[in-house]
């Protein structure tokens, strides 16, 4: 690590502490942009990551892609360019050296128009893309990250400097680390591009019956090649994936709605009550009413 990375290091966290009054997730005035902080370690908790990138200031995570275990750390970055199911725990954090971490949504469509006017800059991947990735800060991402956090003491300029802040961002991407798995995902012949149009189409329909055939003649692949490719992507199957958003999705209802749990199956697609608390307790570690009360009584 340079002594000028370590410099932006210090000068980003102390950007950022005084945007962080308390712990957890912190939203700010950017409606994309997402703060966190914890004092101490947690436990592998199921979540379902939206396209983003999450930049780690400070401490250490472990997600999980089903069984694949992927850590980073300070001056690493996670690049997540599809809605995916996963399970993660912070494993570095103490009151002295709470977790630092920032977030930043990625819009596909943004990315996509991007990616054209780049044109031949960037790669395809010579490796097999992933629904999850991890690259190395480098000092001009860095600096766009500062830059971006200064827009937090001065809301007046987020309208207009925002969008050109996350043009760069974007930018500094696409020629960094992963630029090529992230560009693999746009291009319309790629198999990244035809995986995320299944990946859309499933959480479109999450709550109704899975039919392989459907989702194979939507991107032109035969049944056993579309199996292959997703859990290429994403190491699990289009089922599994199904399976988690809907239990991600009855655990945000059951939370947030105060339906019961029987209610919030029905709701997401399960015609077994039963069948749905057995799944959701081995997703979760307990039944669906324990689990719920654990969360209200953590405050989460």
């Amino acid at each position: 690590m340079s002594n000028l990375i370590e410099q932006q290091l210090e000068q980003l966290k102390a950007q950022v502490l005084p945007h962080m009054p308390g712990y957890g997730g912190i939203e700010t005035p950017i409606p994309e942009l997402f703060l966190y902080r914890t004092d101490g370690t947690t436990e592998v908790t199921p979540v379902v990551y939206e396209p983003s990138l999450c930049l780690m200031l400070q401490g250490e995570k472990e997600v999980y892609l089903n069984n694949e275990r992927i850590v980073y750390d300070p001056l690493s970055y996670l690049l997540v360019p599809v809605t995916v199911p996963v399970s993660g725990k912070v494993t570095k954090a103490s009151t002295d050296k709470p977790y630092l971490a920032i977030r930043m949504t990625i819009d596909l469509k943004e990315l996509a128009d991007l990616v054209i006017d780049l044109g031949g800059r960037v790669e395809r991947s010579k490796a097999q893309v992933k629904a999850m990735s991890v690259g190395r800060v480098d000092e001009s991402l860095l600096s766009a990250f500062s830059r971006l956090v200064q827009l937090l003491d001065k809301p007046a300029d987020i309208p207009v400097l925002y969008p050109l802040l996350k043009r760069e961002i974007l930018y500094r991407l696409l020629l960094g680390d992963s630029g090529s798995q992230l560009r693999d995902f746009m291009l319309l012949d790629s198999q990244g591009h035809r995986i995320s149009k299944v990946i859309e189409i499933l959480r479109k329909k999450y709550n109704e019956p899975l039919r392989i055939k459907d989702l194979a003649d939507e991107v032109h692949l035969s049944e056993s090649a579309l199996f292959q490719a997703f859990k290429a992507v994403t190491a699990m199957s289009p089922l599994q994936y199904q399976k988690k958003l809907r239990l991600n999705e009855a655990r945000r209802i059951m939370l947030h709605e105060g339906v019961e749990a029987a209610t919030a199956s029905y709701k997401v697609g399960y015609e077994s009550p039963s069948q749905f608390s057995r799944e959701y307790s081995r997703l979760f570690g307990a039944p669906p009413k324990t689990d719920i009360e654990r969360v209200r009584l953590q405050g989460g």
